[in-house]
């Protein structure tokens, strides 16, 4: 209704203002009061217009420059009427339906103006969604004094620089002023972009963390004394798919960086993990926490080893933000994969600065635990995200629910682990009771993947989940 309303004064205002304009703000010779009747034939035809090209359902959040056209054929068909009736009516009626020639050329022209801007002004004037108001609690600090002077005059090494993580680990890092930063990232482009940005003693190397020999010869090359390991594969449906690549990347991908870190006296070594490692059923989540396992059974030498878990990073690359904000500015659906659903959620500013933090307490073989608050609703989160961009859930842009995707839980658990979890200094950083495998296990867990990829075959899940659940029934 409000839609229409605002199409019939658009037409008013641009029906009085054609009728002024061709006569000079003067008033015509039928007399204002004529002219005014005129209007009533106008409107029919104008609401009709927009009705029979489409333009009346189009709203603020669905508007886009490819529904000009449209607009354009609805103030042809005004024009185009209103001339006709100008043809049909005799010359002795009155001007209620037979506008002047000009009159009907400017009035359409005006009309396609004004409903096209009824519609662009008020889209940009619906609110941008800000990520911090989808978190539902304060932010943790980034930058603190402890982090400045820890990454202070340090040479470090960022993996995974291109992401969302890692490039905010180096913007954050860069703040601190260390010696040297050093970007590292399979994608070319992706670290182009970050390196455009920032500006310091920082360099990139286009490489894979898989590679040893590549890795050892950089180690030994830009000898970093922190290592802050980002680089993963981490969309979880994406790894059902692609197990052999989460089992390579994610998990062997750390050991050989974490072995060529120790061989090269690096001083801390920083896994980010995930909480998707807790009891893990995708690819993904046993990958990680593989890699934890491998990472971890190194720890006592001379480097320091630690991993920090942490839950969903808002508006990182291929998160849900970023794909509802798409989909609202579509104009819907915005998809939903159940209403049950929740996840831990934190900002990649926060996330990334409390990563920092357990890179400070780390004294060795740590699993750090983020406190990330109370799991959202992802149903809340994209109902929150429409009401933010001025609409209504459900009615201005419609939710639709699709189905858990393969690998997902309907929840993070993450009760047992902070229940037992170890308090420090920060709190938000605690330390998670997990058990270390022993030596001989993760020996016999190295055996069972050499074999595994000797054969020439692409690990399966079930490859995955036989590989973690031997091993801790051993440890068991």
């Amino acid at each position: 209704m409000r839609r229409l309303a605002g199409d019939a004064l658009v037409l008013a205002a641009a029906y009085l203002a054609a009728f002024a304009l061709r006569f000079d703000f003067e008033e015509p010779r039928w007399g204002w009061a004529c002219v005014a009747l005129g209007f009533l034939p106008t409107l029919v035809i104008g609401l009709t217009a927009l009705w029979a090209s489409g333009c009346a359902r189009l709203k603020a959040a669905t508007i886009t420059l490819r529904a000009v056209p449209r607009f354009g054929v609805a103030a042809g068909i005004l024009a185009a009427t209103l001339l006709l009736l100008r043809a049909l009516v005799p010359a002795d009626e009155a001007i209620i339906l037979r506008p002047p020639v000009s009159v009907a050329l400017m009035l359409s022209i005006l009309a396609l103006l004004g409903w096209l801007a009824l519609r662009y002004v008020k889209r940009l004037q619906l609110r941008p969604i800000e990520v911090a108001d989808l978190l539902g609690r304060a932010e943790a600090e980034v930058g603190t004094p402890a982090v400045r002077h820890a990454f202070r005059g340090k040479r470090v090494l960022i993996t995974g620089a291109g992401g969302s993580i890692g490039s905010e680990l180096a913007r954050q890092v860069l703040d601190a002023q260390p010696e040297s930063l050093i970007l590292l990232d399979l994608s070319e482009a992706a670290l182009y972009r970050v390196l455009e940005e920032l500006h310091g003693p920082v360099w990139g190397v286009v490489g894979n963390c898989a590679e040893r020999e590549a890795m050892g010869q950089l180690l030994r090359q830009a000898r970093p004394e922190v290592i802050l390991h980002a680089a993963a594969y981490k969309h979880v449906p994406l790894m059902e798919e692609n197990p052999g690549a989460a089992l390579k990347n994610n998990a062997l991908g750390t050991r050989i960086l974490a072995e060529e870190a120790l061989a090269a006296g690096v001083a801390k070594f920083v896994l980010i993990s995930t909480d998707k490692a807790i009891a893990p059923v995708s690819a993904m989540g046993i990958s990680k926490r593989l890699a934890e396992v491998l990472m971890q059974d190194l720890a006592g030498g001379g480097t320091r080893f630690c991993a920090v878990r942490f839950g969903n990073v808002l508006d990182s690359s291929g998160s849900v933000v970023p794909k509802f904000r798409r989909q609202i500015a579509a104009g819907g659906p915005v998809t939903v994969t159940d209403r049950r659903m929740k996840r831990y959620f934190m900002t990649i500013p926060e996330a990334c600065g409390l990563v920092l933090q357990a890179a400070v307490l780390a004294e060795g073989g740590e699993i750090f635990v983020l406190d990330m608050g109370e799991p959202l609703s992802i149903l809340h989160l994209a109902e929150t995200m429409i009401g933010l961009a001025g609409l209504r859930p459900g009615r201005d842009i419609p939710i639709v629910f699709t189905g858990i995707r393969p690998g997902e839980k309907l929840t993070e658990d993450l009760g047992e682990v902070t229940r037992d979890a170890t308090k420090t200094v920060h709190e938000r950083i605690l330390i998670g009771r997990i058990a270390q495998w022993p030596h001989a296990a993760v020996q016999a867990l190295q055996a069972r993947l050499a074999t595994l990829l000797s054969n020439g075959l692409e690990p399966t899940l079930q490859d995955l989940q036989t590989l973690l659940t031997a091993e801790e029934n051993e440890v068991q």
